[in-house]
């Protein structure tokens, strides 16, 4: 549950909700509502997934052997390139922040030093990485909550007025880059080899969680433009210490300042979970050079893929990108991997039908049909609209795709091999 709650919330709701009001308005919370719909599916989809596959890089496995070896590909392909997206957007939201405490810092050594930071404890093995997140987690739930009902009580609702006063029309793309905020529910599932009986408590976790974040991110949002007019967020450098410090003292502040470093360090520790794991299944099939199939003896991590990752997001940072423009752009092969988890997940009972019979966790067959439908369905509806509205950073997506493509008909040729564990 804090692992999931950790790799979720994290610098996107200190940061998003302020980016997105100058066109939506006041709704913002709005369209936090509106992507927590899409969200719980995604939360069912992740579970009848780990349950099924309660192995480390669970949803490659289910597209490898559901789909095509080269589906599986295109997967690890777009989340390894996640490496040199996400990390880094998170990893400036936590140098923004802290600027707070220090001013003048130079945004990409701190970046860095965060990034390197993880990729060490992240070596040391899950049970170092999960315990330190456990502590941050608990901290910046706690600020969150205290400026979401503090803002909430302390706001005026006139600055709701009106709530939609570009219309409706702009909470589509709104509610999609929202979305980015609930995306990292599939670490469980990337995680689930390493989970005490994953079949129980995975469906749990997510459950748990997801009552805990939607909660939040109805409530920040809507405490952020209570209190500071939506015509101002766009210009307000770190958007919630700002609001808090109209109604909380300076302590206060300062540790809401200090939940927003944890809450955006916990991703960090997240992506370098889930990211390293695709990887390393990846490797283990073939994909990519076996050496990163290496698994430590000691600490049972896979720690050349740490070090990749760590080397991915090291390039992200120094090529650098706004907060907006990076989450748009990992939504976009995001929303591409899904369609594709949709599709397996349909074909689940008939091409795997052992795995399927095995999950602890079982969705009935009609819950399970309409679930992967319903995740196809809005998957490829955000995709179309965010290639519609962003063509660039569609353009950007499929170089990157097609780059995997070349390298793949390469690695082919030239000694690649695939197998099957």
């Amino acid at each position: 549950m804090f692992v999931v709650i950790g790799y979720v919330v994290g610098a996107t709701i200190f940061i998003l909700p302020g980016s997105l009001a100058p066109d939506t308005g006041p709704a913002v919370f709005v369209a936090y509502a509106l992507a927590a719909i899409p969200a719980i599916v995604a939360g069912f989809v992740m579970a009848q997934i780990g349950s099924a596959f309660p192995v480390s890089g669970s949803i490659f496995i289910l597209l490898r052997d559901a789909l095509s070896t080269y589906a599986g590909f295109i997967y690890q392909w777009i989340m390894v390139s996640m490496g040199a997206v996400v990390i880094p957007l998170v990893a400036f939201g936590f140098a923004d922040y802290l600027g707070y405490f220090v001013p003048g810092l130079n945004a990409k050594a701190v970046a860095a030093t965060l990034a390197v930071l993880f990729v060490g404890l992240n070596w040391f093995g899950m049970s170092v990485a999960t315990r330190a997140q456990n502590i941050m987690v608990v901290v910046f739930l706690a600020a969150l909550l205290v400026f979401g009902l503090g803002g909430v009580i302390a706001g005026d609702a006139v600055n709701l007025q009106p709530l939609f006063p570009k219309g409706y029309s702009v909470l589509t793309i709104a509610a999609i880059t929202a979305y980015f905020s609930y995306a990292g529910v599939f670490v469980i599932a990337e995680i689930a080899g390493e989970v005490k009986d994953p079949g129980r408590n995975i469906p749990r976790a997510i459950l748990l969680a997801f009552i805990a974040i939607i909660a939040l991110y109805l409530l920040v949002p809507l405490a952020l433009t209570m209190l500071i007019p939506w015509q101002e967020l766009g210009a307000t450098q770190m958007a919630v210490v700002t609001a808090s410090g109209l109604f909380l003292p300076a302590p206060v502040v300062s540790i809401i300042a200090v939940s927003a470093l944890f809450a955006a360090a916990t991703t960090v520790n997240s992506f370098m979970m889930g990211l390293s794991r695709d990887l390393f299944q990846g490797a283990k099939s073939g994909l990519f050079p076996g050496v990163f199939a290496a698994v430590n003896a000691k600490t049972h991590v896979p720690d050349r893929a740490v070090v990749l990752i760590g080397a991915l997001s090291l390039i992200g940072i120094a090529i650098g990108g706004a907060i907006t423009s990076y989450a748009q752009l990992a939504l976009i092969g995001l929303m591409l991997i899904q369609i594709m988890t949709g599709i397996a997940l349909l074909r689940l009972p008939t091409v795997l039908p052992d795995a399927f019979a095995k999950s602890v966790f079982k969705l009935s067959m009609g819950v399970l049909r309409t679930v992967a439908a319903a995740y196809i369905a809005f998957s490829a509806f955000f995709l179309y609209m965010l290639s519609s509205e962003k063509p660039r950073l569609l353009i950007i997506g499929l170089g990157f795709l097609l780059v995997g493509v070349i390298y793949q008909q390469i690695w082919s040729r030239t000694g690649g091999r695939t197998k099957h564990d």
